[in-house]
């Protein structure tokens, strides 16, 4: 799950909150150590991996909390406005991160957002109001997030 509010720990580092979920799987720090490099690196967070989040912007954070989503290799992610604190550029790296995991690993990614813009990019789409599904569409082939202005 990505949090809107990143739900990072003030007192572990970075580094440490991406690492709980694979720390209360019991894995190894070799392991562990093995996958938080190329995430952290995708998501350009490698050298804030020893700070604290009151240490970082807003949008790192957000980025600490994709990659903490990211690192047990999940078949599901749900995604509460994961661009939210992010700003244009990073958040459309963000989406494309998440797009191309979808589409080279298989993994399915849920994202509840306010954007109607970005519905090209998603398999389906799914509108509410008021709690009631008011619309449901397929996009037989998702637009990558680089030709997506919102």
């Amino acid at each position: 799950f990505v949090f809107q509010e990143f739900n990072l720990l003030d007192n572990f580092t970075v580094e440490d909150n991406i690492f709980l979920p694979l720390v209360l799987a019991d894995k190894t720090y070799d392991e562990m150590h093995s996958r938080i490099v190329p995430i952290a690196k995708e998501l350009g967070i490698a050298e804030l991996l020893k700070k604290y989040p009151y240490e970082i912007s807003g949008g790192q954070k957000q980025r600490a909390a994709v990659a903490r989503a990211l690192i047990t290799n999940p078949r599901l992610i749900l995604a509460d406005e994961p661009t939210g604190a992010l700003d244009y550029e990073t958040g459309k790296e963000v989406l494309q991160l998440l797009q191309d995991i979808c589409q080279t690993q298989g993994m399915t990614v849920m994202i509840i957002t306010h954007n109607s813009a970005l519905a090209p990019m998603a398999h389906k789409v799914i509108r509410f109001r008021s709690g009631k599904v008011t619309s449901e569409e397929v996009n037989a082939t998702p637009r990558p997030i680089a030709d997506i202005e919102w």
